[in-house]
């Protein structure tokens, strides 16, 4: 009652029953195998075997639309959640705070060398295609930097493209301090560190997200530029005008708090890469001089 083998099946030796030929007659015919195809994942899902690896593959394999995003969304989550470990953050903070103060400290000596060697500061100013030179590079290093992630992120180049800028960016500034009064830089200096000191401490501890405002910055930049252009061909005194070093130190001013809160990040809309510790420090290192700069043309107007 447990078989239908027919007499030729039962003549068969036993080693021909179990070969692999001998497939049960019910299974064959009455139960064929179903492949199922897998669960699509849903969103707030995490299988084990998802990654970035999986979510290149089923792009490359023509999943669906839905699956796509939210393997993408599974990514950024996952590097969202990485990077807000605070052993991790703390370590980006310390990286950028730490490259920042050594670009501080090398244009204070390069500034107080020019101004106070004298050949030096003679030199620079009667010969100015070291300027000249000095700007130039400068420019091409920024735009690099900006316009190319490979370069800003691919070690040892960023650290030798903020080298240069930091370098080129000191002999300007040391350029312009030898034109002005010693004590003039040195309360320049003074007054923007007290600037940033404090600066630094509003945006760790402000409720206000600033990175949530940064349209409201790219228009007052716009802004900026266009007063420039006006101001250059006024007769009112030019770009060098109280009102306008005014209006640049506080757009500065905005700015370093913005981007102290990008690199702070936390509950932040918008904060800055892990990998992105070169430009930070970038960041913070322009905002900062051009605090100082504008905070040197005011000094100048009350000298």
């Amino acid at each position: 009652m447990f078989s239908n083998k027919t007499e030729s099946d039962a003549s068969k030796p036993l080693n021909d029953i179990n070969s692999a030929d001998a497939v049960p007659v019910n299974n064959t015919d009455r139960y064929p195998p179903i492949p199922l195809p897998a669960p699509p994942l849903r969103p707030g899902s995490q299988s084990k075997d998802s990654g970035p690896e999986q979510g290149a593959h089923l792009m490359e394999t023509g999943a669906a639309g839905g699956e796509e995003f939210v393997i993408l969304e599974q990514i950024v989550v996952i590097k969202n959640i990485v990077f807000d470990d605070q052993s991790i953050r703390k370590g980006f903070i310390r990286k950028v705070f730490g490259i920042f103060l050594v670009q501080l400290l090398f244009t204070l000596g390069v500034m107080a060398f020019f101004l106070y060697h004298e050949p030096t500061k003679y030199f620079v100013q009667k010969n100015a295609i070291v300027v000249i030179v000095a700007a130039i590079i400068n420019i091409m290093v920024a735009i690099l930097i900006v316009c190319s992630e490979t370069v800003r992120r691919k070690h040892p180049v960023n650290l030798v493209c903020l080298a240069i800028y930091t370098v080129t960016m000191s002999l300007l500034l040391g350029a312009l301090s030898s034109f002005m009064n010693a004590d003039v830089v040195l309360l320049g200096v003074g007054i923007t560190a007290i600037l940033v000191i404090g600066l630094s401490v509003y945006a760790l501890q402000t409720k206000v997200d600033y990175t949530a405002n940064g349209a409201v910055l790219v228009t007052f930049s716009m802004f900026f530029l266009l007063l420039i252009a006006a101001m250059c061909w006024s007769p009112y005194g030019g770009y060098n005008n109280l009102p306008f070093s005014l209006f640049g130190a506080l757009l500065g001013c905005f700015y370093l708090i913005y981007d102290i809160q990008m690199m702070i990040g936390g509950n932040h809309q918008y904060q800055f890469d892990p990998e992105e510790y070169v430009f930070a420090a970038l960041s913070l290192y322009v905002d900062v001089i051009q605090i100082l700069i504008y905070v040197l043309r005011i000094l100048e107007k009350f000298n």
